[in-house]
């Protein structure tokens, strides 16, 4: 029988399915024990499985409610839910419209302001040594420090995602120049993926359709631009029906245009 460390290290090691066949067995002799009940609650949190996790959660509630990752996964939920009051709007005909948070354009906008002061620095410390004082020096790092990043602004201006909208009738992905839309008839499969051929998990919602098109979000909770992921999730599975859970590499996306965001 392995312990939690040793089913940890197989899951880290991209075998999931291995991890949760180590955990059913430990589960099913000890079924109080926390460790492998949070390590079972992580590994459905990166699958995306949102649900499942919080009824593990739930149960290590009845266990110790005191238990200090307990009350992190507790002030998690109390922010998403903090996020669907901000970052959704429930629409007319029904369904739910998920407003994007600009992470990337908030990063660009920070690295453009760093470089701003790094400037102005510059240009101080040019008074005092004069070798810096050139047109050469001052207009490259004019152009470096703050020309660059604005190009990394408008950039990541055009590229980001403004909303994504679930109804009844489909599921409606807006960039900031078009706004893509699959109908629910026109959808072959959803998927909650998983891309374990880096050092760690991603998480992405990849959206397949028949004829047109494909979606593809990243679902990451650290660089998503969704928030609420799980209230997404709930009004995917209300309109069209429970994702399926993959591994990214299964997917076959086809030649079809895959949006991304």
């Amino acid at each position: 029988m392995k312990n939690v460390a040793q089913i940890q290290s197989i899951a880290e090691s991209g075998d999931l399915h291995a991890a949760h066949q180590a955990l059913d067995g430990m589960l099913e002799l000890g079924p109080r024990n926390i460790e492998a009940l949070k390590l079972r609650a992580r590994l459905f949190e990166v699958a995306g499985r949102f649900q499942q996790e919080a009824k593990i959660w739930d149960q290590i509630a009845r266990i110790d409610r005191d238990d200090t990752d307990l009350a992190e996964y507790i002030a998690r939920r109390q922010s998403e839910d903090r996020e669907n009051f901000y970052f959704t709007d429930a629409l007319p005909t029904g369904g739910k419209r998920f407003i994007a948070f600009p992470r990337r354009m908030v990063r660009a906008a920070g690295m453009g302001l760093m470089g701003c002061v790094l400037f102005l620095i510059l240009a101080r410390l040019s008074a005092i040594w004069p070798v810096l004082n050139t047109p050469v020096i001052m207009l490259s790092a004019f152009g470096f420090f703050v020309i660059a990043p604005w190009f990394g602004i408008l950039a990541s201006y055009a590229k980001s995602l403004r909303y994504v909208s679930v109804t009844k009738e489909g599921i409606e992905v807006a960039t900031r120049f078009k706004v893509h839309k699959l109908a629910w008839e026109d959808v072959d499969h959803i998927y909650l993926a998983q891309d374990d051929r880096a050092d760690i998990y991603t998480l992405s919602l990849v959206v397949l359709g028949k004829d047109h098109l494909n979606f593809e979000l990243d679902f990451n909770e650290n660089t998503t631009t969704i928030r609420a992921r799980s209230y997404l999730v709930r009004e995917i599975m209300t309109a069209w029906g429970e994702p399926a859970y993959a591994s990214r590499k299964t997917i076959d996306t086809g030649t079809r245009p895959t949006i991304k965001a």
